[in-house]
């Protein structure tokens, strides 16, 4: 059976499972409960979801196996997260939280169309560079590895960034 990523809508019914499966995929990335749950506190709380709710430039693309949800991410289109990257209209994937090959595939494919449909230059991705799993399927599809700050201080694992041109 394969799996499809679609948008989905942020509701009371979604966000405990998004916090969870955040929660459980930070702490097995980081080996660290504290800092999974940390991290998960700042980025994919039920509080930041429901702020994000009303962010037009901020959606969520989750994962299905028939029905059930199994892996999302952030796509991030806003104009001050996508700036000085040398293009005139950015994508970022950002949150990616998955648990098997088949899903992470299935979203990055998806936000792919997606950027292409919305006529993206460009699609980038911070990764943090112990989540090995995401580096390999970035570069198994033709993302390269850039050279970008962030201009924001971070107790967490160091990040690496990719980018792929859209077409």
């Amino acid at each position: 059976m394969s799996k499809i990523a679609k948008f989905v809508v942020i509701i009371n019914d979604n966000v405990f499972w998004m916090e969870e499966k955040a929660v459980q995929f930070y702490t097995n990335l980081f080996k660290q409960k504290d800092l999974g749950e940390k991290y998960a506190e700042q980025h994919l709380s039920k509080k930041e979801l429901f702020r994000i709710q009303n962010d037009f430039s901020i959606e969520i693309l989750m994962a299905y196996l028939d029905e059930t949800p199994q892996s999302y991410l952030k796509l991030d289109s806003s104009r001050i997260r996508n700036e000085n990257l040398g293009v005139s209209k950015a994508i970022n994937l950002s949150e990616i939280v998955y648990f098997d090959e088949e899903d992470l595939k299935a979203l990055i494919k998806r936000a792919e169309e997606i950027a292409s449909q919305r006529k993206h230059d460009l699609i980038w991705v911070s990764v943090f560079a112990v989540d090995t799993d995401l580096i390999d399927m970035l570069r198994s599809l033709n993302y390269e590895e850039f050279d970008w700050q962030e201009s924001t201080k971070n107790q967490f694992p160091k990040r690496i960034y990719f980018r792929k041109n859209v077409n």
